[in-house]
């Protein structure tokens, strides 16, 4: 039998392509972290990372192996013929990825490779952005637009995610929402390759998280979140462009490539996406390298106020969540695409803008107290200084000595 007859057996086969992948990413990542630590391939604590310990990054091993095994030995190829670019644009960026997690590379070059692996998938998978749905008035897109568009769109998405990985579970977090969300909605259009995809790297993803969720044991460093940003960038255009809901009644109806899939996609990475553009903006109005390393992202902006890395996991996947079911309820009410994407920004815009006025306030809060501490420890004399010390010591008993 050259392939699996998913077309009656479809529910039971996604099952399993994601448990599959689930379970050798489990069984993986105990023997890379082991490996990691023997070999010292350690992500080291500086000033803008969360973590205070030496952390293996090499998580994104484990994601993309259970990936390629899971999909091939499924036969994806029978179900999409593209399958084969898709995992080329992959493996170039695993490569890039990995090489940055061992020996550290110039993220011109990573850009660079990002370049290729889009240009593999928009000109010979035939992967692009083809039509706007109105959006400021745009339909059809000519082919040279429509490449360009395509090209810098799933690069920047694969950058965004990059980016976002500075919290446990984050990163992972997004993407396990986007892949199990796009996987529904292409095995509810019947488009079997592109949910088999989606329900893998799902799978693959969920596993991983056991062992990244805060106190992270594992990051998927730039191997994981570059193959992360890529899946989720070109699978998310393959949405707007296919999907199409073939039932004339029930909510999902309203779901076609004309009918407001672009918005519900841009909901879909709204948080990596909105963040990325604010902070490259901002970095280049400033005059600094959009790659310039700061603590401007949102997640350091959640920190800075005082959440937990689990918080702020929590906080911006319910987010993601929300604007997901915002854009299909605005896509029900069959509201266009530009009033739809703008509505979108502008609703991030005003949560981003009342998050960093917390934080400021947060900031600036600290920053009084400790001006009235340096000051009143001034104003004190020696004798003041040794007594509040003395009183504000914790008071030691040691019950375990006995003096004779």
């Amino acid at each position: 039998m050259k392939y699996l007859d998913l077309y009656h057996y479809s529910t039971l086969i996604y099952a399993a392509m994601f448990i599959l992948a689930m379970g050798i990413t489990v069984f993986a990542i105990p023997s890379i972290i082991f490996v990691a630590k023997k070999k010292k391939l350690l992500d080291k604590p500086d000033h803008r990372k969360k973590h205070l310990n030496v952390t293996p990054n090499l998580g994104g091993i484990a994601l993309f192996s259970a990936f390629v095994f899971v999909n091939c030995i499924f036969h994806v190829d029978s179900y999409f013929e593209g399958w084969c670019y898709i995992l080329a644009g992959a493996f170039l960026l695993f490569v890039t990825g990995l090489k940055d997690d061992l020996v550290s590379i110039d993220p011109y070059k990573k850009f660079i490779a990002q370049i290729i692996a889009a240009v593999i998938v928009v000109y010979l998978a035939g992967i692009r952005l083809t039509n706007l749905e109105g959006f400021l008035g745009i339909h059809q897109l000519p082919y040279l637009i429509s490449f360009a568009i395509s090209v810098i769109g799933i690069t920047f998405v694969t950058n965004a995610f990059n980016l976002i990985d500075g919290v446990d579970g984050l990163a992972g977090g997004l993407s396990l929402l986007l892949f199990a969300f796009l996987g529904f909605m292409f095995a509810w259009s019947n488009h079997i390759g592109f949910a088999m995809i989606c329900f893998t790297i799902a799978g693959a993803v969920i596993g991983f998280l056991k062992f990244n969720i805060a106190p992270a044991k594992i990051f998927m460093g730039d191997t994981g979140s570059l193959i992360i940003g890529f899946l989720a960038s070109v699978l998310s255009i393959a949405f707007v462009t296919r999907v199409g809901i073939k039932s004339n009644t029930g909510f999902l109806s309203q779901l076609s490539p004309e009918s407001g899939n672009i918005s519900i996609a841009l909901a879909a990475i709204i948080v990596p996406v909105y963040d990325t553009f604010r902070v490259f903006t901002t970095r280049i109005l400033r005059g600094y390298s959009p790659f310039r390393p700061d603590r401007t992202h949102v997640h350091h902006v959640l920190l800075d106020i005082g959440l937990t890395s689990t918080q702020v996991t929590a906080t911006l996947f319910s987010v993601t969540a929300i604007f997901i079911a915002l854009a299909i309820g605005l896509c029900y009410l069959q509201v266009g695409a530009t009033i739809a994407i703008f509505s979108i920004i502008a609703i991030a815009s005003i949560l981003m803008y009342t998050a960093i006025k917390i934080r400021n306030k947060k900031l600036a809060e600290k920053e009084r107290k400790s001006i009235q501490e340096n000051e009143r420890r001034t104003l004190q004399t020696p004798d003041e200084y040794i007594s509040n010390v003395l009183n504000n010591a914790p008071n030691t008993v040691y019950e375990d000595k006995v003096f004779s």
